[in-house]
C-alpha cells in the first residue's frame, strides 16, 4: 500500500526543504523515464513509477523535466493499470497535474481511475474524497460549465455514498466456519503516529524513538499461497470483506516494555512450538504493508507462536528509494537491535527465525555486527535459529565482507536471490553498477556456512522482488519447519557457478523430485511429526484406487524416510 495523499505532501515538502544540505532525500542523478521503462515491468508498476519519478524530479535534479516523465506515464494509463495499492500515487498526480495548470492531464488520471473504481475498485465512500478532490481542482481550471459538471460528479459521489452508508451495517448470511483468522503481530517500530484514527494510516514515514505495540491483522484463508488482497474499509461492518481480503483490525501501542512481553508471553503460551518469526520489511512499504505481509508469512508459514515486525520509517513509494536508504542510520539500527532483544528476552520461544528482505537486510546486517561484536564466538547456543536474506539489497562486497562475522549467531543462514528481480536491477542501476546481494548476476553470492537459493524460476509476476514469500514459499517452509539443509531439500538442484557451489529452485519442474512431492512430505513431517508422517500421507494419498497415486504415495514415503534417516 503507498502512503497517504497528505503523506506524499509532506514527503515533497521534505525533499525541496533540504536542498540547502545537498537536497537530502536526493541522489546525485535520478533515474530517467527511459530507465523505468527498459525495466520492462507490469503496466501498473511502470505506471506507478513513472508517476512516482516525475514527483521526485519536481524537488531533486533530474535528467527529464516532471511534465516529460509525467506525459510518459499518461501514454501508458489505462484502467488495467490501476492497482489498488498505487491510488494515492494516481492522486497526487490529479493534484500535480492541477497545480501545473494541466487540466487535461488532471481529468486523464481522473477519469481512469473512476473507470477503474466503478469496475469495483473501491467503494463509494472511499471515492467520495477522490471526487471532491477534482472538483476543487475543476473549479480552479475549467470554465463555467465544467464546473458544473464537476459539482454534479462531486453530488452524484456524495449520494452513492450516503446510500452505501445506510445499508453498510445489514446482516451478513455466511458459513459457520471462519473464512478469516486474526493475527496478532507484535510490532516495533521507529516510525512517528500521524495522529490518525484510520489504523491503515496509523504510523507515517516520518522517524521517532522506539514504539512497541501489536496490530491485529485479518487474513483470509481462502486465496493463494502469498497473496495480499487488500481494501481500504476500515469503518463499519466488515464481515463480508474479511473472506476476501486482509483487513487491518485494531493497532494498538504498548506503553512499556514489561506490558508489551506479557502480552507476547501470553500468546506464546498458547502455542506448543514457542515459535516467533520476525519480519523486517524492505523499501517501498509503509506500516499497514509490512503488517499485512507479516501476518501473510505467519499464517502460511503455520506459525505456531506469534509472528513480529520490525518497520522502519520508509516512504512507501517506489522512487522514495533515496530517502529510505537516508535511514539506514546508527539510531535506527541500535533500536532494530534493541527490538531484536526485546523479543529474546520476553517471547522465552524455543524457536526464532528472522527474515529480511530488501533493503531491509541493510538494518539486519548492521543490527547483527553491532550484537556479534559484543557477542563473539563461541556462544553457547545461537540466538536465532534461521536468519534468512531475501532479496538483500545490500553492496555485494560489503555483504560477502560482513556475513561470515554474523554465523555464529544463526544455526543456519539462507541467501534467497534472482536474476530476475526488477527492484534490484534498479538499485544497482542507482548504486553505480555495483552489485546486490540480491541479485545472482554477474554471479550469486556464495560463502561458507551460508546456503545460497537461486529463486529466478520461481519469479513473481511483478517486480520478481518477493519470491521467498510466494513461489518459492515451500523450500522457506523446510527451512523454517525441519531445519532441512539444502542437500536435504529434494526440490533444489545443485549449480556451479564462478563463484562456487549453490542451489537453484524451480518451482515448477522441482529438482530430484517433484514440488508435490515435496510438498506432502514437508507438510505430513510438519503437521503429524516424525512418528506420525508416514500414516498421514498414507490415509491422505492411498486410498484412491488409482495407480498414479500409488506411485505418488510411494515418492512421498521415500522422501520422508530419507529425510528422517538423516536426521
Amino acid at each position: 500500500m503507498r502512503m497517504s495523499i497528505t503523506a506524499l505532501a509532506l514527503s515533497a515538502a521534505l525533499c525541496v526543504s533540504a536542498g540547502a544540505t545537498a537536497q537530502q532525500g536526493c541522489p546525485d542523478t535520478l533515474p530517467s523515464a527511459a530507465d523505468i521503462l527498459d525495466l520492462e515491468l507490469s503496466a501498473s508498476e511502470t505506471v506507478a513509477a513513472l508517476f512516482d519519478l516525475a514527483e521526485l524530479s519536481d524537488s531533486c535534479p533530474a535528467p527529464d523535466a516532471p511534465a516529460a516523465v509525467d506525459a510518459a506515464a499518461l501514454q501508458r494509463l489505462t484502467v488495467d493499470a490501476v492497482d489498488a495499492g498505487d491510488v494515492p500515487i494516481f492522486l497526487t498526480a490529479i493534484a500535480r497535474h492541477g497545480a501545473r495548470g494541466d487540466l487535461e492531464g488532471a481529468l486523464d488520471v481522473f477519469f481512469t481511475l473512476e473507470a477503474w473504481a466503478n469496475n469495483g475498485g473501491m467503494t463509494a465512500e472511499q471515492w467520495l474524497p477522490i471526487a471532491e478532490r477534482m472538483r476543487d481542482i475543476e473549479a480552479g481550471l475549467a470554465g463555467p460549465d465544467a464546473r458544473r459538471y464537476a459539482q454534479a460528479a462531486y453530488e452524484r459521489a456524495l449520494r452513492n455514498a450516503e446510500e452505501e452508508a445506510e445499508t453498510r451495517d445489514l446482516p451478513v448470511v455466511g458459513s459457520a466456519i471462519p473464512d478469516h483468522v486474526i493475527v496478532p503481530v507484535f510490532y516495533g517500530t521507529n516510525r512517528s503516529r500521524t495522529g490518525e484514527a484510520n489504523p491503515l494510516e496509523f504510523y507515517g514515514h516520518e522517524r521517532a524513538p522506539l514504539e512497541l505495540g501489536v496490530v491485529e491483522v485479518s487474513v483470509p484463508r481462502n486465496r493463494e499461497i502469498g497473496e495480499i488482497r487488500r481494501t481500504d474499509r476500515w469503518q463499519g461492518d466488515l464481515s463480508a470483506l474479511r473472506g476476501r481480503y486482509f483487513i487491518i483490525e485494531r493497532v494498538q501501542p504498548i506503553a512499556t516494555e514489561e506490558g508489551f512481553g506479557e502480552y507476547l508471553d501470553l500468546v506464546m503460551d498458547q502455542s506448543e512450538r514457542r515459535e516467533l518469526l520476525v519480519f523486517i520489511h524492505g523499501y517501498n512499504t509503509d506500516f499497514r504493508s509490512a503488517a499485512e505481509r507479516a501476518a501473510q508469512l505467519a499464517v502460511d508459514l503455520e506459525i505456531d507462536g506469534a509472528p513480529a515486525l520490525y518497520s522502519w520509517p520508509s516512504r512507501g513509494t517506489t522512487l522514495g528509494y533515496f530517502a529510505d536508504a537516508n535511514q539506514v542510520i546508527r539510531p535506527v539500527i541500535d533500536d532494530l537491535r534493541r527490538y531484536l532483544e526485546i523479543l529474546m528476552e520476553h517471547a522465552d520461544a524455543d524457536r526464532i527465525h528472522v527474515v529480511a528482505h530488501s533493503m531491509g537486510n541493510r538494518f539486519l546486517l548492521r543490527a547483527l555486527e553491532e550484537m556479534a561484536e559484543d557477542n563473539p564466538p563461541p556462544l553457547d547456543e545461537p540466538f536465532f535459529d534461521q536468519v534468512v536474506w531475501a532479496s538483500p539489497d545490500v553492496d555485494q562486497a560489503d555483504f560477502l565482507y560482513t556475513i561470515p562475522e554474523l554465523l555464529h549467531l544463526a544455526g543456519d543462514m539462507t541467501l534467497y536471490a534472482s536474476a530476475s528481480d526488477r527492484a534490484l536491477q534498479l538499485s544497482r542501476r542507482i548504486q553505480g553498477g555495483y552489485p546486490r546481494a540480491g541479485d545472482v548476476t554477474p554471479a550469486p553470492v556464495v560463502l561458507e556456512g551460508l546456503a545460497t537459493v537461486d529463486t529466478t524460476e520461481a519469479g513473481d509476476s511483478g517486480l520478481g522482488h518477493s519470491d521467498y514469500a510466494g513461489p518459492a514459499l515451500d523450500d522457506f517452509r523446510a527451512i523454517v519447519w525441519l531445519s532441512l539443509e539444502p542437500d536435504q531439500r529434494c526440490i533444489l538442484e545443485v549449480e556451479t557457478g564462478a563463484t562456487g557451489r549453490f542451489h537453484r529452485v524451480d518451482p515448477r519442474d522441482g529438482g530430484a523430485c517433484e514440488p508435490d512431492v515435496f510438498k506432502y512430505s514437508i507438510t505430513a513431517l510438519r503437521r503429524a511429526g516424525p512418528d506420525g508422517a508416514l500414516s498421514a500421507v498414507e490415509e491422505s494419498l492411498g486410498d484412491r484406487g488409482n495407480p498414479s497415486f500409488a506411485d505418488r504415495l510411494d515418492e512421498v514415503s521415500g522422501y520422508i524416510r530419507q529425510i528422517l534417516g538423516a536426521n
